[in-house]
């Protein structure tokens, strides 16, 4: 009764700012002693964006310990007004500084001007009982002993204060930091077995641990069974299982990720790809799941019935239909062309002769070519959005994903939802840089000798010819229900060696052809996109050694 009255008396229109307050307190308090059956001894809590509306913010707290909520993760809350409504119900926030997703450097010099932070925090436990651990870091690179030595002050300030201290990780067995704080929080989102990583954590470890969080996202919230993946009954289904799972003593803390679905993408806080977890959509719907997570904190019900909807629905296969068309384009131009098929042979036996004919613009098959070069296009884009589609749930790509400014991840988030569309842009891409990259040498070459487009053409189609050969292998790569990522990585590695070959071997022809100095040949070859591009990579690699060596430890130890 308590419950549906500040529902109503919070969402009321504003009139006496101070009296609101007041009832929110008092109504709070008296909420507070409702009673809780035994549990066991397991931190029940939830991820939480704090609302910037204070009315928002005390009616989700109530929210939350009626659901039995104990402990809700989230960032600086420094407002007098929501600790103390926290005190009265009885929960504990788990504070983070605003440190996410940093090197080991940059950790170190964050923390290192994180003391008036810190004060602030710990003034603020002096006077309010849920003002609870303070988390210095979130899934940064504590797989480094430089990271450890800044934790390791701070933690110790904390706990010389009363306090107690953690990070949150994205490392099991390779973390170094664990001994320096009171207990670590690891990450189990988008994981199918959060236990299992648990126990490689105590095998490893013998500092404390539990989840930072744990959830599945919801992709349609229209679609209906608990077998779909991605629809609300699934997301239900997996916290069933998990939080069945939980016995005394097997996690320390675990928290529910989230409460409310994100209405932003540009904090570092963001949740990948824009994607769905909340317990409520962002219009403030429940889902199934929340029903899940009231049961088992509160230990009222531990068996719940979904929606059965049967199998998934098939998708519709375009990568193979495209395929399909692109290989049967090129066994249409091998039989309806006798100058092409008589080409071939010159260009893998002969290769001499190959160049003389296109030197002396003798049967440069024109039409042939261009051709050719829309669809090996093509193909380097259906083989890019592929191997994207496919590596977008990888750490490398998710740490990637999180380094691009706001509008930069709306766009890829969009174009990675759409893998036809990423094809075609990629096609395109290919097809834009490659045309501009022949322009140049067109250009200058064009001082010495003319250098005819349809010349041009067969020296930089030609030299591609692999890609042709990789599309059959990403077909049959994309019909199988499971991809191992090394059979992935190794397509991507050998489109990658595929295109590095074919600009050295075109710029190699074009240098042969056009008498052009080799060093000339070797700048143009070096303003080759893709050249370009490396060169670029690996002058901010090197300038920031620091970063690098956390995306080597992300991918090859988290």
């Amino acid at each position: 009764m308590i419950y549906l009255l500040f529902r109503k008396m919070i969402r009321a229109p504003e009139v006496i700012r101070t009296s609101t307050s007041f009832h929110i307190v008092i109504l709070a308090i008296l909420a507070a002693p409702w009673p809780r059956p035994a549990q066991a001894q397991v931190v029940k809590g939830v991820v939480w964006d704090t609302p910037s509306n204070y009315r928002e913010a005390a009616q989700d707290l109530v929210e939350m310990h009626a659901v039995g909520v104990e402990a809700i993760r989230t960032g600086l809350i420094l407002d007098e007004r929501i600790l103390s409504i926290a005190d009265s119900l009885g929960l504990i926030f788990y504070r983070e500084l605003p440190f996410v997703r940093l090197a080991s450097r940059a950790l170190s010099d964050s923390l290192s001007q994180a003391d008036s932070l810190v004060s602030l925090l710990l003034e603020g436990r002096l006077r309010h009982s849920s003002a609870g651990p303070i988390g210095l870091a979130q899934f940064s690179n504590t797989a480094s002993e430089r990271a450890c030595i800044a934790l390791d002050r701070l933690a110790a300030r904390i706990q010389g204060a009363g306090g107690q201290a953690y990070y949150s990780s994205h490392f099991i067995e390779d973390d170094l930091c664990s001994s320096r704080v009171d207990f670590v929080l690891i990450d189990g989102l988008d994981k199918s077995d959060p236990l299992a990583l648990l126990a490689r954590w105590g095998a490893a470890h013998s500092t404390p641990a539990g989840f930072a969080r744990v959830g599945v996202f919801v992709t349609d919230s229209a679609a209906r069974g608990w077998e779909r993946s991605g629809s609300p009954q699934f997301q239900a289904r997996f916290f069933e299982d998990l939080l069945g799972e939980l016995t005394a003593g097997s996690v320390s803390r675990i928290f529910v990720h989230r409460w409310r679905d994100q209405t932003r993408m540009g904090s570092l806080e963001a949740d990948l790809y824009g994607r769905k977890y909340g317990l409520y959509t962002r219009e403030a719907e429940p889902r199934p799941a929340l029903q899940v997570v009231r049961g088992f904190f509160l230990g009222t019900q531990s068996m719940f019935a979904f929606q059965r909807a049967g199998p998934e629905e098939e998708l519709f296969p375009w990568f193979l239909l495209l395929g399909w068309i692109l290989l049967t384009m090129v066994a249409v131009m091998y039989t309806g062309s006798s100058p092409f098929r008589s080409m071939i042979p010159r260009y893998f036996f002969s290769h001499g002769f190959f160049r003389n004919t296109v030197r002396e613009a003798r049967e440069v098959l024109p039409l042939t070519s261009t051709a050719m070069l829309t669809l090996t296009g093509l193909s380097i884009g259906l083989i890019a959005s592929f191997v994207l589609t496919e590596l977008k749930e990888t750490s490398l790509a998710r740490h990637l994903f999180f380094l691009l400014p706001d509008g930069g991840r709306v766009s890829v988030t969009s174009i990675l939802d759409a893998p036809f569309v990423l094809a075609i842009l990629m096609g395109s891409v290919a097809l834009v840089a490659m045309s501009l990259w022949m322009g140049l040498w067109m250009f200058v070459s064009g001082k010495r000798a003319p250098f005819l487009p349809s010349q041009a053409l067969m020296l930089a189609v030609w030299p591609r010819w692999q890609v042709i050969l990789l599309l059959p292998l990403a077909m049959t790569l994309a019909s199988v229900d499971t991809v191992p990522t090394w059979s992935i990585l190794l397509l991507a590695a050998a489109w990658i060696g595929t295109a590095y070959w074919s600009s050295i071997r075109t710029s190699y022809d074009l240098f042969k052809i056009t008498s052009l100095p080799l060093g000339g040949a070797v700048v143009v070859w070096l303003l080759n996109p893709l050249i370009l591009g490396t060169m670029i990579l690996l002058g901010w690699a090197a300038m920031n050694t620091d970063e690098m060596i956390y995306i080597w430890n992300l991918v090859v130890k988290s």
